[in-house]
């Protein structure tokens, strides 16, 4: 499976009107490819360089986090999307064991130290042997 990625456009000023989509193999050697994108992304978008150098470390450790925990022969899904001042970075994978940093831990105090805000969701499959997992930062863009 190679890395897919799909973009229209910059990203927009608002919801909706454009996003950077990357799909790739739940695997640790595509992390690479993810920090990549990641950086060029959030300095597309303004964002400075610091708070760019944090969404990178974020999300290298959430792909880490997922890719882990992610069935067999899966995809890691990544989404930048502008909303307003906000930049959201969405991660998603189909997790078959836990993955999720507990509140608390020094994981979450990373990355919540790293982002403006962090937000996870799980939602079993039809299968019930599997979970869509999605983990989403936010990093507010300086006025």
């Amino acid at each position: 499976m190679q890395p897919t990625p799909s973009s229209s456009q910059p990203l927009g000023e608002t919801a909706g009107e454009s996003a950077v989509t990357l799909s790739l193999p739940a695997r640790h050697e595509q992390l690479p490819i993810l920090r990549l994108l990641t950086e060029a992304v959030a300095m597309r978008n303004n964002c400075t360089l610091d708070q760019a150098a944090d969404l990178k470390l974020a999300v290298d450790q959430i792909g880490t986090l997922l890719m882990s925990a992610a069935a067999e022969n899966s995809a890691l899904t990544c989404r930048y999307e502008q909303v307003n001042d906000t930049l959201e970075t969405s991660l998603s994978a189909l997790t078959v064991s836990s993955w999720e940093p507990e509140r608390g831990s020094i994981e979450w105090r990373m990355l919540s130290a790293l982002a403006d805000s962090v937000s996870i969701s799980q939602h079993p499959t039809e299968s019930g042997r599997a979970n869509e997992s999605t983990v989403t930062v936010c990093t507010r863009k300086p006025a």
